[in-house]
């Protein structure tokens, strides 16, 4: 038996390594299969090698199953919007926003940091590039600014909620936090508030000079830019898009139900079956229904199937274990020891394998040492501190990678240089605010 669960652990930890080797690979050259084939091979060989067995993957797979029905209900209500052109109206409004053309990175970072703590980011700079390339292109200018200032600030915002990406959805799922809005909030508002303020200005001193406008252009694209909420025709707008609705009617139930249980600490209503909900309620009423799902980024749903099952494989051939005895972290017993060491982590691991598969290896780490929904402050600083960490590198964060490809799909190059260089000192700012306010409120 022992020689057993050694050569398990041996090959656990072998494959896992292949696993998190390809994902660097890919990262970092480009080339290779996309991360989700990564992990859904490494699922099928977790199987199959009998690591994992039939019975624990599908376990494995009921455990995300809230997770992947709350992302896929995001992604849902994101694909309507967009078909709805609120995402493209609510940019131009933004725009419109700006004085001058040198005002237009900070009103993009305000405007796309807020939206992305209620859309999931990746989402957001799917729509987000080709407005701003288009944008830039109607002002003459670079538009590598204006990008550069859309991956940061989606990186910022989504920091602040349970549904602002993926690895806040898993945490927040998978953590055992019993009221995840009401903690995020209470524990980030402020300093992801002061993150998005300073990111702000820094994007506005860093890109504003850069941001030009010949014979008038920028005059005539803030004069085109429409009222927030257009004036007449309202009953029908509302029939032929009912995501304008639906959406806001669901954010409103999430937050109002998540916020008074955690203040009257009454019954909990999960927040993933509160947007399942919603999304179901949208897809009845919605009139174009089979666009939207088709439109919905299923490749990321396959990822987080995929990366379960692996994440269970190593917890079952012991690989788990052997990393809190060869990596000891400090227990829930020294919580500030904790915080340091899982931010010192989350700053690293991204940087390698990306914020979401760090985030699914940590998860069962923190567990098994105690962390659960008694101790939160060291989930929140997982959450965002390894979300925060995606403005470090390009291959910090999988919507940083989004937008590098969009880019050069347009021709315009995206590279890790000017990356680093502009978003290393936001990405340490917003750490470091965020870490010493979780360290506070200890």
């Amino acid at each position: 038996m022992a020689r057993r669960s050694s050569a398990t652990n041996v090959l656990a930890a072998g494959l896992l390594g292949i696993l998190v080797g390809a994902v660097m690979v890919r990262q970092i050259s480009g080339r290779g299969p996309a991360v989700w084939v990564i992990f859904l091979a490494g699922a099928f060989l977790m199987v199959v090698l009998e690591i994992l067995s039939v019975s624990a993957a599908e376990s494995a797979l009921a455990g995300a199953a809230p997770v992947i029905l709350f992302l896929f209900s995001l992604f849902l209500f994101a694909v309507a919007l967009e078909q709805a052109g609120v995402l493209d109206h609510l940019a131009r409004w933004l725009i419109g926003r700006a004085r001058r053309p040198g005002d237009l990175p900070l009103v993009l970072f305000l405007g796309f940091g807020v939206a992305s703590a209620f859309l999931v980011n990746d989402a957001l700079v799917v729509i987000g590039v080709p407005l701003l390339i288009s944008l830039a292109r109607r002002l003459r200018t670079d538009p590598k600014p204006l990008l550069l200032t859309l991956a940061f600030a989606v990186t910022v915002g989504s920091a602040l909620t349970p549904f602002g990406n993926p690895q806040n959805l898993l945490i927040s799922v998978a953590s055992g936090l019993t009221y995840p809005v009401a903690v995020f909030l209470r524990y980030l508002l402020l300093p992801i508030g002061i993150s998005l303020g300073f990111g702000a200005w820094y994007v506005r001193r860093a890109f504003g000079p850069a941001v030009s406008s010949g014979d008038g252009e920028f005059e005539r694209v803030r004069a085109t830019a429409p009222r927030l909420f257009p004036s007449g025709g309202w009953p029908e707008r509302l029939l032929r898009a009912p995501v304008l609705w639906v959406f806001p009617g669901t954010m409103i139930v999430i937050l109002t139900l998540d916020l008074a249980a955690a203040l009257t600490a009454g019954p909990v209503v999960p927040i993933w079956e509160l947007a399942g909900a919603g999304a179901i309620v949208l897809l009845v009423v919605t009139p174009h229904r089979t666009q939207v799902v088709e439109r919905v980024n299923w490749t990321v749903l396959l990822l987080f199937a995929g990366l379960f099952v692996v994440v269970g494989g190593a917890v079952s051939g012991g690989v788990v274990q052997a990393a809190e005895r060869l990596l000891p972290l400090p227990t829930p017993s020294h919580p500030a020891s904790a915080i340091v060491a899982i931010v010192s982590g989350a700053i690293l691991g991204p940087q390698v394998v990306s914020n979401v598969p760090w985030v699914a290896l940590q998860i069962p780490f923190l567990s098994a040492l105690g962390f659960g929904a008694t101790t939160p402050v060291p989930w929140v600083a997982l959450a965002a501190v390894s979300t925060l960490a995606g403005n470090v590198t390009l291959l910090g964060a999988a919507s940083n990678l989004i937008v590098a490809e969009l880019a050069e799909k347009e021709r315009i190059p995206f590279r890790l240089g000017p990356f680093v260089r502009y978003g290393l000192p936001l990405a340490a700012v917003s750490i470091l605010v965020v870490t010493l306010s979780l360290l506070v409120g200890l």
